[in-house]
């Protein structure tokens, strides 16, 4: 036992006197009393926990502890490895097993555990692409080739969480000055070598422990990467042992091995590989259990790696297998005053209130430090409050230009400071992303889209960012803009911009196609972008200098003429018009974006507009206007989902048209009919639809919904055509799931006249002109 562990033990005798002496208000008891107390001193045997990891199955070691809570059993060290170290970390710092317990219930697991954030809360450039590119993936490009991140998810939120629990700690702590003297196992990365941590800030070594490969990004410390301990030693019964342990209370809740019905996917082929190894150095472990030594093994059955949204079923399996061993545990047991006095100890809070002397950034990011200072904002002179800064680094987070930052608290002689650490996302410069499109419909028309983004952020220190959009399939897009901040990187940016595309479009008269056109359209111009709420994260706006030119071209298909004779009889004219049209001009819009999900949203509401005011080739002036505004509601399992859109071109004569106007029909555009079957100068629009969650997959952050739309709307070249009763109406019945290609849709429409479609969509239905 070294100095600091005899320390923290001769503490606890004093304090166990003390309590005896104060019992001795009871004469006929005290001395009978004092001679148990230092009996119990004397010759109770040090008994040391070993929990092991095991992802989200762990969550069964805080039903064991509450259990060896309740029979009095004292606990005297712990070693932990994975989720194990979580918990026996939380437990060793002070916080008991019902507080653990009440603060994972009050926190999001799932969230917390994939680094997912309230899409409301984010930027709204992250909100677009994310829709636009729903595929998870972001892959680096350099002179070094093709690269994807270290892990899939960086557990940014994970190290804030633990690091907020156990900021009553002081830094660089040796563990066995802990309320209960701990260790947390790590492996590292480029040796294999087991690490052992018995010091530094507590959330750094749980943060190692359980970084599973290839789900967690491993993290560095003192320049070692390091990554979970269960790789080398995910029982750790030898470590336990190491730390003076007479008896050891084991609990194993590794994942077993799947059987060979369950390994038909690369991930479960992955992750049975590192089980096998393992449960190779557990099955070593547990060999050095001893006469004396108990062993508790939950039975998790179906309970997954990654099923956190399950740890009430497993604290209630692990308390339960304690149970089973309750004759072993109670010979165990302290007397109840004993106990009381230990749990005293515990609750010690070990850092008194510091304020903030210096704040350092360790950056290797392209963002210059003082941006990252400006940024954050934490002020010297202020107290510390780890709550308070995380939040601060949060927001940061959510731009998506770090993989991490992070933050501790350090001391220099008599002062406290603030250290941050922002680690860039180096596996770039340049970063892509993709997205799919797939429609199919009744009559077998359909469509595909193969979309790419590239981004090439903080071309300069003043943040100039250059992106690229494109689509590749039945249609063709390319988009290329700068965005060059004016004055601070989240704020107001100027975004000169081009863009092309070629389409195809299809003529309809009276539910009949007719003939199949080209429409090419070229845009180029600047455009002011200005933020709406604290980061955009409300929404945005943009007010600008465009210049539009399209093409309208015939392809196939001719137009049905009527005989003046015989109205009934009909010939096809091979002479289709086609068009060029040029405009100039002022065009402003906004949009706010507060739904939950943009595909199947249960709560929020989104609103855009926008404004051209233009001049056509022949200097003649226009107007183009469009709006549209959604709002979604829920209660339990049901969703509301209200819409509405216009849009109108405005000209002072009727008989030109000086722009391409607006298009209906297609999936969520009158599903029943064919797409864009309407066009015209001007458009109304409205749906009303009905949700019910059917299932829903926690782990994913995703739902199975079961839905009905009932939609109305219709395009006019006059506005003295504009009818109530001409309104074209669809009703549709569809499942949905956001999959991890985008949202999927299947179902059936059917509309007037005879329409009908049944649908599959995969991704969403785009405007020809957008």
């Amino acid at each position: 036992m070294n100095l600091r562990s005899g320390k923290l033990h001769f503490l606890r005798n004093v304090a166990l006197f003390c309590a005896t002496f104060l019992l001795s208000a009871q004469p006929l008891t005290a001395s009978a009393e004092s001679l148990t107390v230092q009996q119990n001193i004397k010759k109770h045997p040090k008994v040391c926990l070993a929990l092991s990891g095991g992802g989200a199955r762990g969550f069964a070691h805080i039903g064991v502890l509450k259990k060896l809570e309740e029979m009095r059993v004292p606990i005297d060290c712990i070693a932990g490895t994975s989720m194990g170290a979580v918990i026996g970390g939380l437990y060793a710092s002070g916080l008991s097993a019902s507080e653990i317990e009440k603060r994972l219930a009050q926190t999001k697991l799932n969230d917390v555990a994939l680094d997912r954030v309230d899409r409301r809360t984010q930027p709204q450039s992250v909100r677009e692409e994310d829709e636009q590119y729903p595929l998870g993936a972001t892959l680096g490009v350099s002179a070094n080739g093709v690269r994807l991140p270290t892990g899939v998810v960086q557990a940014n939120q994970f190290q804030e969480l633990i690091q907020n629990w156990t900021s009553h700690l002081a830094p660089d702590l040796p563990f066995d000055r802990l309320p209960i003297p701990f260790r947390a196992v790590a492996t590292d990365l480029e040796t294999g070598q087991m690490v052992v941590f018995d010091k530094g800030p507590l959330h750094k070594a749980i943060r190692a422990s359980m970084a599973a490969p290839g789900v967690f990004a491993p993290t560095e410390i003192d320049g070692r990467l390091l990554a979970d301990g269960g790789l080398v030693r995910n029982l750790p019964v030898d470590i336990a042992r190491e730390m003076g342990a007479d008896i050891i209370i084991a609990v194993n809740i590794g994942t077993p091995l799947l059987p060979r019905d369950k390994l038909q996917t690369l991930f479960s082929v992955s992750q049975q590989m590192i089980n096998i190894l393992t449960e190779q150095n557990v099955e070593a472990q547990k060999k050095l259990i001893v006469n004396g030594d108990i062993l508790i093994e939950p039975d998790l059955g179906d309970i997954g790696f990654m099923d956190f949204g399950r740890a009430r079923d497993a604290i209630s399996i692990g308390a339960n297998a304690a149970i089973r061993k309750q004759s072993s545990l109670t010979a165990l047991a302290v007397p109840e005053y004993v106990h009381n006095v230990n749990a005293k100890v515990r609750e010690n809070t070990m850092l008194r209130p510091v304020q903030i002397s210096f704040v350092e950034i360790e950056n290797d990011a392209a963002i210059p430090v003082d941006d990252i200072r400006r940024q954050l904002g934490i002020s010297t002179g202020e107290f510390y409050v780890a709550d308070d800064i995380n939040r601060k680094l949060t927001e940061l987070n959510s731009r998506r230009e770090f993989d991490s930052v992070s933050h501790e608290l350090v001391q220099k002689g008599d002062e406290y400071g603030v250290k941050i650490k922002a680690k860039g996302k180096n596996w770039g410069p340049h970063f892509l992303r993709f997205g799919l499109s797939l429609s199919s419909g009744f009559d077998g028309a359909g469509g595909y889209r193969l979309q790419v983004g590239h981004r090439r952020p903080w071309l300069t220190e003043g943040g100039l960012e250059w992106r690229n959009d494109a689509e590749f399939g039945n249609v063709l897009k390319l988009r290329s803009e700068l965005r060059q901040p004016l004055y601070e990187r989240e704020g107001m940016y100027l975004a000169p911009f081009a863009d092309f595309s070629e389409t195809s479009l299809n003529y309809y008269r009276d539910d009949v196609r007719l003939a199949e056109y080209s429409l090419r359209t070229e845009r180029a111009g600047i455009e002011l972008a200005i933020p709406l709420g604290t980061r955009s994260t409300l929404g945005e706006a943009r007010i600008g200098l465009n210049f539009n030119s399209y093409r309208v071209s015939p392809k196939l298909g001719g137009i049905l003429i009527g005989s003046p004779n015989d109205p009934t009889v009909t010939s096809i004219s091979n002479a289709l018009p086609q068009a060029t049209l040029q405009q100039f001009g002022l065009k402003t819009g906004f949009v706010i974006d507060q739904l939950s999900d943009p595909a199947f949203p249960r709560e929020g509401y989104k609103v855009d507009s926008a404004l051209f005011l233009g001049l056509d080739g022949s200097r003649q002036k226009f107007q183009e206007l469009s709006a549209s505004g959604l709002w979604a509601a829920s209660r339990g399992n049901h969703s509301l989902n209200l819409k509405i859109s216009a849009a109108g071109l405005f000209q002072s004569d009727d008989s030109q048209t000086r722009g391409v106007g607006s298009f209906l029909g297609g999936f969520q555009k009158l599903t029943a009919y064919q797409q864009d079957q309407f066009v015209g100068n001007y458009m109304l629009y409205g749906s009303a639809t009905y949700l019910l969650r059917a299932v829903n997959f926690e782990m994913a952050g995703q739902s199975l919904f079961l839905g009905t739309s009932l939609e109305a709307g219709q395009a006019w070249n006059e506005r003295k055509e504009f009818s109530a009763k001409n309104m074209r109406k669809s009703l549709s019945v569809f499942t949905g799931v956001n999959s991890f290609l985008g949202p999927l849709y299947l179902g059936f429409a059917v509309g007037q006249n005879g329409a009908k479609n049944v649908f599959f969509q995969l991704g969403k239905q785009t405007d020809p002109l957008h």
